[in-house]
C-alpha cells in the first residue's frame, strides 16, 4: 500500500473533483484548511482553489478517522505527530486520483441567472447541479451575497410582478433552505468555543436569513445550533435557562414579530450568567426606529454586518471576562 507522501504534490484538481472523489463537502474542506491549516492548496489564475494528488490521499485518510470515530482535531493531531516522526500514514486509496475538470469561468450573475431559470421551472435536478457547481466556486459569504440572496430577490420580485405563482415562490425558497441546511449540518461543530443560539422571533415564519447566520457563524468556527424560524418565547426562555448558550440571536422581518423581542431581554435577566442578547432582520431595517427600544445589540443591516458584529461582541465580552 502507498503512502501519502508517495503521491505527487502537482496541484491540478478542483475543489469539486476532490469532494467527488473524497467524500468530503467543499464546505466541510474549507472548514479544515481554516481551522486546522491541514492543507494549503495554490490558486489558478481564476481564484479556485486547486489540489494534488496527495491532498487526496491525506483527505481520504482524514475522512477514513473519522468515519471510525476519531474527531477531526484528534485526526489531524495524530497525522502531524507521525510527519514529525519522519512517517507518513499508508494511503487508504490505491485507485488513480480524480481527473483534472475544468474551472467555471461563470460570473456570479452568470449562477443567479441559469439558478432562477431552473428553480422557476421547477427543474430540480438542473437547480441542484448549478447550486453545486456555485458551491465549489465560491467561498460562503460570496455564495450567500452574490448568488443565493440575488435569486431570492429575481424570485420574490418575479411573484410580486404576478410572472411566477406563489406555489413557484414556496418551492424555489425551500429547494434553497434544504441546500443550506445541508451545508449547515456539514460544517464541523466546536464545542469549545462560545454557544450561540439563532432562530426565528415568535410569529415570524421566514427562516433563510437566519439559517444563513447560523451557518456563516457555524463557519466561523462559531458552536451554533440553529432553532428554526416562529420559537415560542416561554419554551425557549426555558431551554435556555438549561443550555445557558454565551448568546442568542433573534431574527424578524415582519414588524409583527418584532413585538416579544422589547421584553425578551428582561425574560433572560434571571439566567446566570447571562445570555448576550443580539437581533436583526428585515423587520428593522424597514421600522429603524424600533432598533432603540428593544435591549440589546442590533447586529446591522445585513448578514455579513451581522457576522462581524457578532464577532465583534463576543471578542469584547472575552477580553472583559479576562480584565475582570
Amino acid at each position: 500500500m502507498p503512502k501519502i507522501v508517495d503521491y505527487p504534490d502537482e496541484a491540478k484538481y478542483n475543489i469539486k473533483s476532490v469532494s467527488q472523489r473524497t467524500g468530503v463537502q467543499p464546505v466541510t474542506l474549507r472548514a479544515w484548511e481554516r481551522r486546522y491549516k491541514i492543507l494549503e492548496p495554490s490558486r489558478a489564475e481564476n481564484g479556485y482553489r486547486l489540489y494534488s494528488e496527495r491532498d487526496v490521499a491525506l483527505l481520504v485518510w482524514l475522512k477514513n478517522q473519522v468515519d471510525t470515530g476519531v474527531s477531526i482535531s484528534s485526526a489531524i493531531s495524530d497525522y502531524r505527530s507521525n510527519i514529525r516522526k519522519g512517517i507518513s500514514p499508508e494511503a487508504v486509496i490505491n485507485t488513480p486520483a480524480p481527473s483534472p475538470s475544468k474551472h467555471s469561468s461563470l460570473p456570479a450573475s452568470e449562477f443567479v441567472k441559469l439558478f432562477y431559470n431552473a428553480l422557476v421551472t421547477r427543474d430540480e435536478a438542473a437547480a441542484g447541479k448549478i447550486f453545486n457547481q456555485a458551491l465549489a466556486s465560491f467561498d460562503l459569504f460570496p455564495l450567500v451575497e452574490m448568488v443565493i440572496f440575488p435569486t431570492l430577490r429575481e424570485i420574490g420580485e418575479a411573484w410580486y410582478n404576478g410572472k411566477i405563482f406563489v406555489a413557484v415562490e414556496h418551492f424555489a425558497s425551500a429547494f434553497i433552505r434544504s441546500k443550506l441546511l445541508a451545508i449547515y449540518q456539514a460544517l464541523p461543530v466546536n464545542r469549545r468555543i462560545s454557544y450561540i443560539m439563532v432562530g426565528g422571533a415568535p410569529g415570524e415564519l421566514h427562516e433563510i436569513g437566519s439559517l444563513v447566520t447560523a451557518m456563516l457563524l457555524r463557519d466561523a468556527g462559531y458552536h451554533v445550533e440553529y432553532l428554526g424560524p416562529d420559537l415560542p418565547m416561554d419554551d425557549l426562555v426555558d431551554y435556555i435557562k438549561v443550555e445557558k448558550p454565551k448568546m442568542v440571536i433573534l431574527a424578524a422581518t415582519i414588524q409583527e414579530a418584532t413585538e416579544d423581542l422589547f421584553n425578551f431581554d428582561e425574560l433572560i435577566s434571571g439566567v446566570k450568567p447571562k445570555p448576550i442578547f443580539g437581533f436583526g432582520g428585515s423587520a428593522f431595517n424597514r421600522n429603524p426606529e424600533l432598533i432603540n427600544k428593544i435591549p440589546g445589540y442590533y447586529l446591522g443591516e445585513t448578514i455579513s454586518q451581522s457576522i462581524k458584529t457578532v464577532k465583534t461582541i463576543l471578542e469584547s465580552k472575552k477580553h472583559d471576562s479576562f480584565a475582570g
